[in-house]
């Protein structure tokens, strides 16, 4: 395992490093962001780093602590993953009952909880008492989609590490040149994978099913813009079904008309679905001219999110693409 070997987040391996180095290590972390960051990866990373005996910017990979990591089998690394829908006070106190004993081999235990946001009160409350009287040999990691869900005296005694969406440039390069995946491959699952690594290596998996799920709602698009306001009723049954997926398939219509939108300003060369082309060249004839139709749809994602009524906001946003497209 290698920092290099982590696409993006070069801010946050930087400060990982230069904690080791510096001998800046805090008992304490919460590494934030959506799930298929590398948040886990890091972690497990930045652990080897910790243990390696001949660390210098990378660990070594040589020495018996980065072997036994590299196979997951140090006996100071304690890692929680948990696939229940909560983590209960006694998972956490087996996971901390090697808190206060001394590391078997490494200076210090590393301990890492997946999920940390499905802590119960009960599992939160039991975790503090040991943040707030730290062993001096071991640091925790929390790994979170949304920290706002931990408890802020949890939160106030770690160091919040945010993770980013990573550039669509970056995961492209990395699935052609870690992946072997071909240019045009990449650049869709690059553009759909919303600055999400692991998305985008599912996508170029066959794991993701998003590059089908576009013909579908592209499908579905076109015939909503070539009727009359009767076939929102009849498309109704379709969002319904697919609520689950509404911000997915959100993301392939923005993405769609920005595509029109380019062919419409003769900007060919920018578009993401090239295999759309024609169907994209064909739709740009009925796009209104600065249309703010983008804008439109990220504020129902928002609205979605925010629990407005849903067929109400799904509504308002067909008869908006009828009448932008007309």
């Amino acid at each position: 395992m290698l920092y290099s070997q982590v696409a993006g987040q070069d801010e946050i391996k930087t400060s990982l490093i230069n904690s080791i180095k510096k001998g800046n290590i805090s008992h304490g972390y919460i590494f934030e962001g959506p799930k298929g960051m590398g948040k886990s990866d890091l972690a497990l990373i930045f652990a080897q780093s910790l243990f390696c005996t001949d660390f210098s910017g990378e660990p070594c990979n040589r020495c018996f602590s980065c072997i036994k990591m590299n196979s997951l089998n140090h006996p100071d690394l304690h890692v929680m993953n948990q696939d229940d829908d909560t983590i209960k006070r006694e998972d956490i106190e087996k996971v901390l009952e090697s808190v206060y004993k001394k590391p078997y081999e490494a200076d210090r235990k590393v301990f890492i909880i997946r999920d940390a946001q499905k802590m119960t009160t009960q599992a939160a409350n039991t975790f503090l008492k040991t943040l707030e009287e730290p062993p001096g040999d071991s640091v925790m990691i929390l790994l979170t989609t949304n920290v706002n869900l931990l408890l802020p005296t949890i939160v106030s005694r770690c160091q919040t590490i945010k993770f980013r969406n990573i550039s669509k440039e970056t995961i492209k390069n990395y699935l052609v040149q870690k992946m072997g995946a071909q240019e045009d491959k990449a650049e869709l699952a690059a553009s759909y994978s919303r600055g999400i690594l692991n998305m985008a290596v599912n996508i170029v998996n066959g794991k993701d099913m998003i590059l089908e799920e576009r013909k579908a709602v592209i499908g579905l698009f076109d015939r909503i813009i070539k009727a009359d306001s009767e076939i929102i009723y009849e498309v109704e049954s379709y969002f319904e079904e697919n609520k689950d997926k509404i911000d997915e398939i959100i993301v392939i219509m923005m993405i769609w008309i920005r595509d029109v939108s380019f062919v419409k300003n003769s900007m060919q060369s920018l578009i993401i679905n090239k295999d759309l082309t024609a169907l994209a060249q064909e739709h740009s004839l009925r796009l209104k001219q600065d249309s703010d139709i983008i804008e439109y749809l990220q504020s129902v994602s928002d609205n979605i999110k925010s629990n407005v009524n849903y067929k109400l906001s799904i509504d308002n946003m067909l008869l908006k693409i009828q009448e932008v497209f007309k």
